[in-house]
């Protein structure tokens, strides 16, 4: 399920938080930069999007973009000229070029006289240049300018930039906000059930209503099942996988390990834990030992090692980074 970049919606898990910003702004109170930070998949971007609407528009109503005014329509047609998003543009990295130009585009008064805004995401994309580049804007603002940082992992950021940020942190939200809107989407599969598989991140579960992803996840489950089996050779695996992205690829291997984990744990100490997605139910079953246990603990790492080079400025090779990744995975049960 693929949504509108330029879509303005306010998730029901995040309404406590947008109106937190609108009384920040109605008592003269917000400032000039937010950090919204938290796993992917839980929408934060969407807040910010919906946030700036707000700002911009010329016909507020109940706290609400009218969605109709001339600076409504700018928006949904992605072409407010006070409104920026800055992203990864043809790599895996947000460059100093795009900061130096987010720097202009601040310094000039706004053309439809309210706010500047820029959003940026992922922001633990900025390289070392760019972060620093950044700063000139965090730390000279204007009173007109709102920055807004959409980070996964705040904690690649330099804490120059956290620290002059306003952090918003963000976690998984109860089942019961999510399933009625998992339900307006129209979506053939049960939302229960999809939110189980996704381990109860909204966005990631409505991913898997698509029937391509969810064709995608049951290849992903099936090579690391036939890995431990000894049925599929490296290079054979990572060709079932090469249909899915890499991060997607690591993202729903940490998914499917952290499930694991979590369920096996909780087995030693003899409490009640269902895994959230049952089909993981017989790739649990190969780590009810303690020594295998641990070591899938170590393959974690791993992953969050992966997460982040996909996010660096060398470029990994997929099919050699998902090689390597299947071969500790194997390497387990040898």
């Amino acid at each position: 399920m693929k949504f509108s970049p330029h879509r303005s919606e306010l998730l029901p898990w995040m309404t406590e938080d947008y109106e937190q910003l609108v009384t920040l702004h109605a008592s003269n109170k917000l400032a000039h930069a937010y950090l919204f930070g938290g796993q992917q998949g839980l929408g934060k971007e969407f807040l910010a999007k919906h946030f700036a609407h707000f700002l911009l528009c010329a016909d507020v109503k109940d706290m609400q973009p009218c969605g109709q005014c001339r600076n409504c329509e700018l928006i949904n047609a992605g072409s407010h000229p006070d409104l920026k998003l800055i992203q990864p543009e043809n790599s895996n990295e947000i460059k100093i070029d795009q900061i130096r130009q987010t720097i202009d585009f601040v310094q000039q008064t706004a053309l439809r006289g309210g706010h500047k805004i820029v959003i940026i995401r992922p922001a633990e994309a900025m390289n070392i240049n760019s972060a620093n580049a950044l700063l000139k804007i965090l730390e000279e603002p204007s009173s007109s300018t709102l920055l807004i940082l959409v980070s996964h992992q705040p904690a690649l950021l330099p804490a120059t930039i956290r620290s002059r940020c306003h952090n918003f942190k963000f976690s998984r939200p109860a089942a019961d906000k999510v399933i009625p809107w998992l339900e307006s989407k129209n979506i053939h599969a049960s939302p229960n059930e999809l939110l189980r598989m996704a381990n109860n991140i909204p966005l990631r579960a409505l991913h898997y209503a698509d029937d391509d992803a969810l064709h995608d996840r049951s290849i992903l489950h099936s090579v690391l099942e036939k890995l431990l089996q000894g049925e599929l050779d490296i290079a054979e695996a990572a060709s079932a996988c090469e249909s899915y992205s890499l991060e997607e690829n690591i993202e729903g291997m940490m998914l499917c390990t952290s499930d694991i984990i979590t369920h096996n744990q909780v087995e030693f100490s003899k409490k009640e834990f269902s895994l959230h997605d049952h089909d993981l139910k017989s790739l649990a079953h190969f780590f009810q030992d303690a020594t295998r246990l641990k070591s899938l603990h170590t393959f974690y790492r791993a992953l969050l090692a992966a997460q982040k080079a996909t996010k660096s400025t060398s470029n990994p090779n997929p099919s050699l980074v998902m090689e390597s990744l299947f071969y500790n995975w194997a390497a387990i049960v040898r």
